[in-house]
């Protein structure tokens, strides 16, 4: 696994194997754009929000003569409310996907992560959270 769109989908499958998820939509807005979240409930919209090379080519990484470029990308999971979720109950759910998505990092590619305060979407008419991770990954790029 060597590309940013391989980690997001592993870390939200995993993450989807915690029971306390069972009723959250996930929806992938790097593949798709039917991203409007339900009226009851709640709905995770997953983006990738940036990825830039991070330190340069990287020599040496698993064997004398593999060279790779680090990156760090950005990802997003906006959780939207549904009209029968409280504020506190949108808190809860983004503390539990924020750690269910850590858990489900075994490969150690989450460098740090964030929580955004309570925010409006004029267009959808509805309240959302962003979870955020900042992800580190190798892009092998030669074998010398």
């Amino acid at each position: 696994m060597n590309n940013i769109t391989d980690i997001a989908d592993t870390l939200i499958k995993n993450a989807k194997h915690n029971p306390q998820l069972s009723d959250i939509r996930f929806i992938k807005a790097y593949n798709t754009t039917a991203n409007n979240p339900n009226e009851d409930g709640c709905t995770a919209v997953v983006s990738i929000e940036s990825v830039q090379r991070s330190k340069g080519f990287v020599s040496r990484l698993y064997k004398q003569n593999t060279y790779g470029d680090v990156f760090v990308a950005r990802l997003n999971v906006r959780l939207y409310a549904g009209n029968d979720i409280s504020g506190a109950s949108l808190t809860k759910t983004a503390l539990i996907i924020r750690n269910a998505l850590i858990e489900a990092d075994s490969e150690g590619y989450i460098e740090n992560s964030n929580i955004s305060s309570i925010k409006y979407e004029n267009d959808s008419s509805a309240v959302y959270r962003d979870i955020s991770f900042d992800i580190e990954y190798v892009l092998c790029e030669a074998v010398v």
